[in-house]
């Protein structure tokens, strides 16, 4: 067995009411003033109250912060650093998806520096100080950014996705409360789903892969396989919710340790570039990323192995002792099985020409993800002509 280092310093606080330990949490923390990041959709939804009521109950002071974009920015970023100085808080509550967790992460960072320009912080383990408090509650159950030691913040001037990795960025606490994503409708249900499967898929056919991060992404594939489907069908129960986030919490701490590759390496540029959501632009290449390294003998075997946890049924179905190769196809027929039922039952779009992109753009696309920070864990360089092929297929 190789030598590996595994990371998961997060506490993690699970279940239906959760939230109502905050204000306990922040004591424990020795958190006097949070600052409260979000989104301004999710105050109008009322989401945000589930944590707005539990600090004024309590009686703690807060600021707060609602204009986080779906793509956040490096302006964004140093928008709440200062805002936080200038409120004299002294803790952080991201309450949103992955841009608002991830923004919070750079604001943090951003803090624990002397609050200098979040683009002066960007790279691998460029960051060395403790950050204050930092509290991630996930509203969505995909990104797994409330475990992650990763940030990706958007360059606007430079149209591109900028990767920020140290263990320094990973949350303190994360709550996972299904009351937050009972609300989710269907189609972004799915596709956050849908990039929580594929860090778990990337994170064990990664380079970087380990035996603990394996055993959390087989547990993570099996989760989300089985919830999944559910949670768009039966939106309110809340067991197969949790079970969702768990999967998604667990694929995030796999992927942290383990990295991704070139579904996410693509998927980058794509959302840089093109504006393409990152949990549709994983949606729509994960199959043709898996496609692609099947017919071309990458990860022999591996995508096998966890046919078992994503599609029981259909691995079962298979003669005992099939070869690696039939098992790997079999994998990938069933990504491309998912898809098309969540495009006939909630019209997720499949294609990227259905999302606007143009095909000349895609040239730029497979240019910028070469030099993605996720390439550096792919099995194999990405090519310009293997990007090119890949995105083609997408189109």
């Amino acid at each position: 067995m190789n030598a590996f280092e595994f990371h998961c310093p997060t506490r993690i606080i699970c279940g239906e009411h959760a939230l109502h330990k905050l204000p306990v949490i922040l004591v424990e923390m020795g958190v006097t003033k949070p600052l409260v990041v979000t989104d301004a959709n999710l105050v109008a939804l009322g989401i945000t109250d589930h944590a707005i009521h539990r600090l004024t109950e309590a009686g703690f002071p807060f600021a707060f912060y609602d204009q986080v974009p779906p793509d956040s920015s490096l302006s964004v970023v140093n928008d709440v650093a200062a805002i936080y100085e200038q409120e004299g808080c002294d803790g952080f509550i991201a309450f949103g998806g992955g841009s608002v967790i991830d923004t919070t992460k750079g604001a943090a960072a951003s803090i624990s520096v002397g609050n200098r320009d979040i683009a002066e912080l960007q790279g691998a383990e460029i960051l060395q100080n403790d950050l204050d408090p930092l509290i991630a509650i996930p509203t969505t159950a995909g990104t797994g950014s409330e475990v992650t030691l990763v940030a990706v913040i958007a360059d606007e001037e430079a149209h591109e996705k900028l990767s920020y990795t140290s263990y320094k960025l990973v949350p303190h606490v994360a709550f996972l409360d299904p009351l937050l994503t009972a609300s989710l409708p269907p189609k972004l249900t799915a596709t956050t789903g849908v990039d929580a499967l594929t860090h778990a898929i990337e994170a064990y056919t990664s380079i970087q892969k380990n035996p603990v991060s394996d055993s959390l992404a087989r547990q993570a594939i099996a989760l989300i396989s089985e919830n999944l489907v559910r949670s768009c069908e039966e939106p309110g129960d809340l067991d197969v919710r949790t079970s969702l986030a768990l999967g998604s919490l667990l694929a995030g701490a796999s992927f942290s340790n383990a990295m991704v590759g070139i579904v996410h390496a693509l998927g980058h540029s794509l959302g840089g570039l093109c504006h393409i959501p990152h949990g549709q632009a994983m949606m729509m290449l994960l199959p043709h990323c898996v496609r692609y390294n099947v017919e071309n003998a990458i990860h022999v075997g591996l995508y096998g192995e966890l046919l078992a946890h994503l599609a029981p049924a259909r691995a079962s179905a298979l003669p005992a002792g099939a070869p690696a190769a039939e098992r790997d196809r079999a994998f990938c027929e069933h990504l491309f099985a998912l898809n098309e039922s969540y495009h006939s039952q909630y019209g997720v779009p499949l294609r990227l020409s259905e999302m606007g992109v143009e095909r000349p753009q895609l040239e730029a696309v497979a240019k910028q993800a070469r030099y993605d920070g996720a390439a550096l864990y792919n099995e194999t360089e990405i090519t310009l002509e293997v990007a090119r092929e890949i995105l083609e297929a997408a189109f």
